[in-house]
């Protein structure tokens, strides 16, 4: 199958309606009409002539003749829509080559390992919660006198064990 390229300046032409005006000046011309007519029905006094209403259509017919007008074989509107892009766009680019725009990340895959938890002695919790109302109360006399140094050793296989040693 064959393939050509297209040349730019067939894409880029506008459809002539009428004479030498394109749809979007058209619509530039007839928007004014259009606002004068909500303008003439809906301020007050409604529905009547005022000066103040011919003056507001005929800036909005000034503003829009002016952004059909042609320069360079573009309407103003588009000018100044090029104009205001320009003006909007950062000045100044900082060149950051961390960044992941426009890069081939390849994230490796992670592989989930479950680990089953051993069976811990329900004796040895059941010994340690039930401690006597003795107990604790030898445990809080330790803990509130100054006579004993508590250590903490860690132990092989990651338990804590406390101490406590009577100071002399």
């Amino acid at each position: 199958m064959r393939s050509r390229v297209i040349p730019a300046q067939i894409t880029t032409v506008e459809d002539k309606i009428a004479g030498d005006f394109s749809l979007t000046q058209i619509m530039l011309l007839l928007l004014p009409v259009l606002i004068a007519s909500f303008i003439y029905a809906i301020l007050p006094p409604s529905m009547s002539f005022v000066l103040y209403k011919l003056i507001l259509a005929s800036i909005f017919a000034i503003a829009s003749i002016t952004l059909a007008i042609r320069v360079k074989g573009r309407i103003i509107a588009s000018w100044l829509v090029v104009l205001i892009r320009y003006n909007i766009r950062p000045k100044y680019y900082v060149f950051n080559k961390n960044s992941a725009t426009n890069r081939e990340i390849i994230q490796p895959e992670v592989e989930i390992i479950t680990v089953e938890e051993k069976e811990t002695k329900s004796a040895d919790l059941k010994s340690i919660q039930n401690l006597d109302i003795k107990d604790i109360l030898k445990l809080r006399h330790i803990l509130d006198t100054t006579d004993f140094n508590l250590t903490y050793r860690s132990g092989k296989k990651g338990g804590l064990n406390v101490a406590f040693e009577k100071v002399s």
